[in-house]
């Protein structure tokens, strides 16, 4: 399979076993991960507490002997938390990613931006400006390290839709360390949005800042506010065409079969038109 198709590592039902878990990866032909150390290695890094140097060496050496490869490292924390210490706690654990990135293989940290409360006051001018203000700090260490904060916005967060990405991006006089991963499912708000025009649109605006996408099917059911996943090829979204923009926009860009736990990747690994590729 083609290595720019990634998969999130705890997708894969191995932990703190680096061995089994690159002979699983590699039995499913695959060689690219979104990755976190905190859900891959729950016991080994003390739920993601304890991630260094030598760790990022070890895992990164343990998984090119399988063909292995990170992708993004994934630290996936609230960084505008309503409780500051806990918010500290969770852009300090960034922090620390940001720096041991390179060591694991990878310049790029992902996250979502967390939030307040509900979406309603995660909407609100206070969350973002938080934000904002913790994005400056973090920047300031990626620039350092030479890494890249990966923002993934989301409707439910205060970086809720691209108009709020283009003023964030402002907000950070356009500072280069900033990236984006693309998710167009999560901005979806009603039945009749289109996630692939999302995505399209997301490039028009920000090609030069996306370095992942990630890729997910999805339905609405009769009656829902919310959509729900589902295998890829048995939603509404179409997931052949979304994997055909991303890459006709970014050839050969990183894009992620994203949210496939329980038998769900393999079940996606087994479309033909993906085994193919």
């Amino acid at each position: 399979m083609r290595k720019d198709i990634v998969v999130r590592g705890h997708d894969l039902p191995v932990y703190d076993d680096l061995a089994v878990f690159g002979q699983a990866m590699q039995q499913r032909g695959l060689h690219s991960l979104a990755y976190s150390p905190a859900k891959s290695l729950p016991k080994t890094t003390d739920d993601g507490d304890a991630v260094s140097f030598g760790l990022g060496a070890m895992v990164r050496r343990s998984l090119s002997e399988y063909g292995g490869e990170i992708a993004t490292l994934s630290c996936y924390v609230n960084m505008v938390d309503s409780d500051t210490t806990r918010e500290a706690q969770a852009n300090a654990r960034l922090a620390n990613y940001l720096q041991v990135a390179p060591a694991f293989g990878t310049r790029i940290v992902a996250t979502e931006t967390g939030g307040v409360g509900s979406p309603a006051e995660n909407h609100q001018a206070a969350p973002f400006n938080t934000l904002v203000k913790r994005v400056r700090e973090l920047l300031t260490v990626a620039r350092s390290a030479g890494t890249y904060l990966a923002l993934e916005p989301g409707i439910s967060n205060p970086l809720y839709s691209l108009d709020q990405v283009a003023a964030l991006i402002a907000a950070v006089n356009e500072a280069p360390n900033l990236k984006l991963i693309i998710d167009p499912t999560n901005l979806l708000k009603t039945r009749e949005d289109d996630a692939n025009a999302i995505l399209s649109a997301a490039f028009d605006r920000f090609a030069d800042r996306i370095v992942a996408v990630h890729l997910k099917d999805y339905r609405w059911p009769e009656g829902a506010s919310q959509r729900e996943l589902t295998v890829p090829g048995q939603g509404q979204g179409d997931f052949k065409a979304a994997f055909a923009i991303a890459d006709q926009r970014q050839p050969y860009g990183f894009k992620c079969l994203d949210e496939l736990p329980d038998g769900q990747l393999d079940q996606a690994l087994a479309l033909p038109w993906l085994r193919a590729l």
